[in-house]
Parts: structure tokens; C-alpha cells; sequence
């Protein structure tokens, strides 16, 4: 039992050293003397803290005393890392350099600083440059200095760069910017990921919309309008429009308050104006429901009035409510006085929306500001003309 607790001991200690200890691997150095005044193992310059850099060993075979040094509490800045310091702390990683203003290690395909003859890739412009991570042919370019030719790469490497970070990680289909699809704007690199109204939209503003399988022009599409559809053929359109909920027929896009669907709208409300946009045929609103005109007989709005009237064929111009309810008038103004506001009564106003029975309020008050079953009386306009003219006869003399 003692010898098993020996063992166990042994073991956990092991891997405490291991995982406790951050002194690098041995690696070849050149070193005329020792380590420490090796021409190629230097150590990094730290800025703040009390921890400093050094190489230890028995020259040539040298190794970071403490790879944890360029990380320590205090550090606020490091300098002048090298390839063979990067080395010597990821051993186990072959593909382990100095960025190239040895700040840092990076897991590049190549060193930063001596590439020899290995070509650049963007990943190793971003892992080594990062002010720089974009790749123009063969040299690594900041993302403002890109105007055209965006490669999904190159987005990719700017949009995880930017500070903050943005989604735009693919290029559109003319490589004039990038964007935030859902997968690349090639078909080809989209790995079987369909196509989405929204990338359609982003990745080919000409053909926003999406028919099948296939992005379409707007101008392409006769039937068959979805809301998304119309919504990105609106935002699309130069200038931008607001038709961007399908009407119920899906013939065209109409500039409905919420979609004409009901199931679509959110619980928002129908109002009269959504039911002549979405259902022409059934333009007015009794209750919830968009009604036909043909199919009210009492009730009449002002609202339903004119929806019937502007979708009649030929439109009319009944587009009041009578004073009752009853049917829809030809009147000047509202037959009703709260909405009829400040605008005057006349003769024939009162007996559109009154009627024209003999004990009916068909004529309007002498001056104009309500209705009245008997003919206003000219006194009062006789009265004005009088005193006109006095007053113009007085001034005369």
C-alpha cells in the first residue's frame, strides 16, 4: 500500500512540475561562450514589471530560462522576440515564429521575418502583420488600401481584425465589398449552404430577390411575391420604397403597415388601409375583418367609405359616411362635426348627410356652422350688405 501512495506521489508530482514549469526546450544557439551572450538566442526587452528574459543551458544547446517572461504581471510592452525564442517555448509546435515586429509567437506556416521562398498566404499576413492581413498578390496589404477584387479570405482576414470585430466575412459577387451573408456569394464555395433572400440581397443587390433556387431581378418577378422578397426589392430600389409586404394575392408589393398575411402580422391590427393594400376586393373593415363594400348595409365609416369609393371600378366620389351610417355620400367634408372641424356647412352638404325630408336638417345655417331643417333666412346677409354700405357712404363724404 505505502509503495502505491509512493508511486501516486511520484506521478502527481511529475505533472505538477510539468505543468508549474514554463523554461523552454534546448535548441542550438550560437553561442561563442554561453548562453547568455549567444548572437542569435536573445532575449525579448520587457516594459514594466520586475521579470526580465534570459536563455540558460550549456553552450551551444540553449533554452528560455522562463518562457513565461514576456507575460508577466507588471509587462506592459515586449520587443525583439525572435524565431528561435518562439522555438524554444513551442518545441512540440514546429510552425511557431515571431510575428514580424517580435511582439509575439504566431503559429504561421513560415517565419514572419525569414521566408525564404515560401509564398505568402493571408493567413500568415494576418498571423504576422496585422495592421496589414489582407493579401494582394503576393503582398500583404492593410484592408483600406482595397478597393476592388475582395476575396472571402481577404474579408475574412479584415473583418477579424477590425476592431470592433464585424461580420462582413464574405466577398459580394463582384468582389467590389464585403458583406455579411450567411456563407460565401460564390456558389461554388458555398458547401451546399441555399440561398437566403437576405444573401441574395447582400451578395448580388442586382437580383435581390430569391425565386426557387436562383437570385432574381425584381423586374423578373410577376406573381408569386413573398414578403421577403419585397421587402429586399424595396430596400434595393433607387430610391427606396415602403412597398415591402406582398399583397394577399402575391401579384404585387404594397406599403401595408404589417404583412398582409395574417399569420405574418404579429398580432398586429387590420386597419382599413391594410385591407385595401392587401385585399382590394374586401377593402373596408367591419369589426376585424376586411369586409366587402357589397357586403355592409349599415355602419358606414368615413374610413370604409372611401376605401370603397377609391377601389370601386369606376372610384367615386362618395367617400363620406352619411350622417346616419347608412350609405356613403358625395359630401364636400365629413358628415360628421368633430371631423368636420372648422369647415363650413352648406346647403347641399346637409342634405347629402341628412337627407332631404321635410323635417330633415338639409340646410345649412345662414352662417355655415351646423345644418337646420328650414332655409336660413338672406337678413343676415341683407343686414352685412346694408352696413357696407353705410360705412362706403360715410367715407364718401
Amino acid at each position: 500500500m505505502q509503495n502505491k501512495t509512493l508511486i501516486i506521489c511520484l506521478i502527481l508530482s511529475q505533472l505538477l512540475v510539468s505543468v508549474l514549469s514554463t523554461a523552454g526546450a534546448t535548441i542550438a544557439c550560437t553561442a561563442p561562450s554561453t548562453c547568455a551572450a549567444s548572437t542569435d538566442c536573445t532575449a525579448p526587452t520587457l516594459t514594466g514589471g520586475s521579470t526580465t528574459c534570459s536563455w540558460t543551458g550549456t553552450a551551444p544547446n540553449c533554452g528560455v530560462a522562463d518562457c513565461a517572461c514576456i507575460s508577466a504581471t507588471g509587462v506592459t510592452a515586449v520587443s525583439g522576440i525572435t524565431d528561435l525564442f518562439c522555438s524554444s517555448c513551442k518545441a512540440s509546435n514546429p510552425t511557431y515564429f515571431s510575428n514580424s515586429a517580435g511582439t509575439a509567437c504566431v503559429t504561421s506556416s513560415a517565419s514572419c521575418k525569414t521566408r525564404g521562398g515560401t509564398a505568402w498566404n493571408v493567413g500568415d499576413c494576418t498571423l504576422c502583420t496585422p495592421s496589414t492581413p489582407a493579401l494582394v498578390g503576393t503582398a500583404c496589404t492593410a484592408c483600406s488600401g482595397i478597393t476592388s477584387g475582395w476575396t472571402d479570405a481577404n474579408c475574412n482576414a479584415c473583418a477579424t481584425t477590425a476592431s470592433p470585430v464585424t461580420k462582413n466575412v464574405f466577398a459580394n459577387g463582384a468582389g467590389s465589398s464585403c458583406v455579411a451573408a450567411s456563407a460565401s456569394c460564390t456558389t461554388a464555395s458555398r458547401a451546399g449552404a441555399a440561398w437566403t433572400v437576405g444573401d441574395c440581397t447582400l451578395c448580388t443587390p442586382s437580383t435581390p430577390a430569391l425565386v426557387g433556387t436562383t437570385c432574381t431581378a425584381c423586374s423578373g418577378i410577376t406573381s408569386g411575391w413573398t414578403d421577403a422578397n419585397c421587402n429586399a426589392c424595396a430596400t434595393t430600389a433607387s430610391p427606396a420604397t415602403k412597398n415591402v409586404f406582398a399583397n394577399g394575392a402575391g401579384s404585387s408589393c404594397v406599403a401595408a403597415s404589417a404583412s398582409c398575411t395574417t399569420a405574418s402580422r404579429a398580432g398586429a391590427a387590420w386597419t382599413v388601409s391594410d385591407c385595401t393594400l392587401c385585399t382590394p376586393s374586401t377593402p373596408a373593415l367591419v369589426g376585424t375583418t376586411c369586409t366587402a363594400c357589397s357586403g355592409i348595409t349599415s355602419g358606414w365609416t368615413d374610413a370604409n367609405c372611401n376605401a370603397c369609393a377609391t377601389t370601386a371600378s369606376p372610384a367615386t366620389k362618395n367617400v363620406f359616411a352619411s350622417g346616419t351610417g347608412s350609405s356613403c355620400v358625395a359630401a364636400s367634408y365629413s358628415c360628421n362635426q368633430t371631423t368636420r372641424g372648422s369647415n363650413k356647412w352648406s346647403d347641399a352638404d346637409c342634405a347629402l348627410c341628412n337627407g332631404s325630408a321635410s323635417n330633415a336638417n338639409q340646410y345649412a345655417s345662414a352662417d355655415g356652422s351646423s345644418c337646420q331643417a328650414t332655409k336660413a333666412s338672406s337678413t343676415f346677409s341683407g343686414q352685412i350688405f346694408v352696413s357696407t354700405l353705410l360705412v362706403l357712404s360715410a367715407l364718401l363724404i
